[in-house]
């Protein structure tokens, strides 16, 4: 099943690259709408284990008529933030993704339990935060990543409903 999984993911990742391969070959702008939805974030959750903190999935509110570019932006954002936490947080046991929609926002929060950030904090953002940032951005919204001041990291992005696709 795990080979299963990580066959589909690399085949996925493949797709999106040679995506974007030709929009730079064409030199036009990219597709906004692709892939996947706020509903898969399920797929994130997990049990945990010896080595891994368990990852809880909430998601709230209405998401009937988001943007399919606002799905595919708070998936990525929330896989992305789960990944750094399960890579780095130290002695993590939980990762928490809750996402809330109202009337006129998405609000995505990551949170994990581990030792504070001190660790993050001194090495420069990686390309994972810095693509968290501008997938926000390009939609009209805001992602900040930092330590909390109660332990642990925290990724918050906050988009609009129908983005700001330009």
């Amino acid at each position: 099943d795990a080979l299963r999984v990580i066959e589909a993911e690399a085949a996925r990742a493949l797709d999106e690259m040679r995506a974007i391969v030709r929009v730079l070959r064409r030199d036009r702008p990219a597709e906004l709408t692709p892939g996947r939805r706020i509903a898969e974030l399920e797929r994130l959750a997990s049990r945990g284990g010896s080595h891994h903190p368990a990852v809880e999935v909430e998601i709230a509110g209405d998401l009937d008529g988001l943007s399919p570019s606002v799905e595919s932006a708070v998936y990525r954002i929330a896989q992305e933030a789960v990944t750094n936490a399960v890579r780095h947080a130290r002695r993590a046991t939980r990762v928490e993704v809750r996402v809330a929609a109202d009337e006129t926002a998405v609000r995505l929060c990551v949170r994990d339990d581990g030792d504070g950030g001190s660790g993050r904090q001194a090495v420069p953002p990686g390309y994972g935060i810095i693509g968290m940032g501008e997938r926000a951005n390009l939609l009209g919204g805001t992602c900040v990543a930092g330590p909390d001041h109660d332990g642990g990291w925290t990724v918050t992005a906050v988009l609009p409903r129908a983005g700001a696709a330009t």
